[in-house]
This record gives C-alpha cells, sequence and structure tokens, in this order.
C-alpha cells in the first residue's frame, strides 16, 4: 500500500482540565490561596461575630472553589475538618484552656468558622507540608500557638493561663497539623487515582 494510501491514525485527545488539577498547585495559586485565608481569618476575628462570620465562610467558600476548589474531594474534606475543629474548640473551653471575657461557656461560633477556612488551604498553600512531618509539626507548634495568641488580642476570647494556654495549643498543633495534611494527602491522592481510571 502506498504510504499516501494509509489511512491517517486518530490523534490522541488532550488531557482534559481534570487530569492535572490533583497535581501540585503553582506557587500563584499558593500565594493566592493563602492570601485569601488570611483575609478571611481577619475578617472573621476581627467582627467575631455569630452573625457575620458565617458569611464571611461562604463568601470565602464561593470564591475558593471558583478559584481552587477540587469539587467533592474537597468539600467533604472541609466538613470533616470543620466538624473536628468544633468539637475541639468546645473541648479546649470546657478544659478550662480558653474562655471568654467576663465568663464561662462554650466556645463562639465564630471561633469554629476558621476551621472551614483554614480547612481550604491544606490542599493549596500548605500542600508542600504535606510529606515533610517533622516540619509540619514545627510549623503546626508554632502557628498554632501564635495563630490562637493573636486572636485573644483582637477579639474577646482570651486564655486562662498565659502560660499553658499556648503551650498546651502548641503540642496539640503540632499533631493536629501534620494530621490534617495527611488528611488532605490522602484525600487528593484518592482524586487522583479516581480521575485516572
Amino acid at each position: 500500500m502506498d504510504i499516501a494510501e494509509q489511512p491517517a491514525q486518530p490523534h490522541a485527545a488532550p488531557p482534559g482540565p481534570d487530569a492535572q488539577r490533583f497535581g501540585p498547585p503553582s506557587l500563584a495559586v499558593v500565594l493566592a490561596n493563602g492570601t485569601l485565608f488570611n483575609i478571611s481569618w481577619l475578617a472573621i476575628v476581627l467582627t467575631h461575630s455569630a452573625l457575620l462570620s458565617p458569611m464571611v465562610v461562604l463568601i470565602h467558600m464561593a470564591i475558593h472553589f471558583r478559584l481552587f476548589g477540587y469539587g467533592m474531594i474537597e468539600a467533604k474534606y472541609i466538613l470533616v475538618v470543620a466538624f473536628v475543629g468544633l468539637l475541639l474548640d468546645q473541648l479546649l473551653f470546657l478544659a478550662g484552656v480558653l474562655t471568654t471575657e467576663g465568663g464561662t461557656g462554650p466556645a463562639p461560633l465564630w471561633l469554629s468558622c476558621l476551621w472551614p477556612v483554614l480547612a481550604t488551604t491544606m490542599m493549596h498553600a500548605f500542600s508542600g507540608l504535606q510529606s515533610r512531618i517533622l516540619l509540619a509539626a514545627l510549623f503546626g507548634a508554632i502557628g498554632g500557638a501564635l495563630s490562637y495568641t493573636a486572636g485573644t488580642r483582637l477579639s474577646d476570647v482570651e486564655f486562662v493561663s498565659a502560660f499553658w494556654g499556648p503551650a498546651t495549643l502548641a503540642v496539640a498543633w503540632a499533631v493536629l497539623f501534620p494530621a490534617m495534611l495527611a488528611g488532605a494527602r490522602l484525600m487528593t491522592d484518592f482524586g487522583r487515582d479516581t480521575d485516572e481510571r
């Protein structure tokens, strides 16, 4: 058969948008995702409002899933983190690590609104720490204690003990932060495997 008469071979279809959506985020995504988190964190802490904070979360989620989100895989992860965070906040108040000015009671709703916002960074801004457990533990210990300390200075939440409060949170976050990253890695790996099938 003449070469000119050979039937044309079909070209492979280019990879779709899902092919690399669970891959490592670009520097631009890391910076944008981290900036969005910090803006929402400040808005929630500065207002510390049970009415406004959930609205900030909804706006944050709308922007996040429009620009960076991984669909239902990430949505399920965020829900789990939000639930665990809600329980942890209540435990910290019950244990006397944190309190509100002028009394005792459960953790305020606005404080728990920080958890779903933080969860949106685990597959993006902080994804580079997913395989670096020791570094993640160190980052969690320092960042967790500093974040809560900053929050106490900007809101009506305060430490019962100025020393043991931050120390307790540093230990807790040294464990919790790597665990959150490990969960995010498992979910992204699952999403990647699902896309490849």
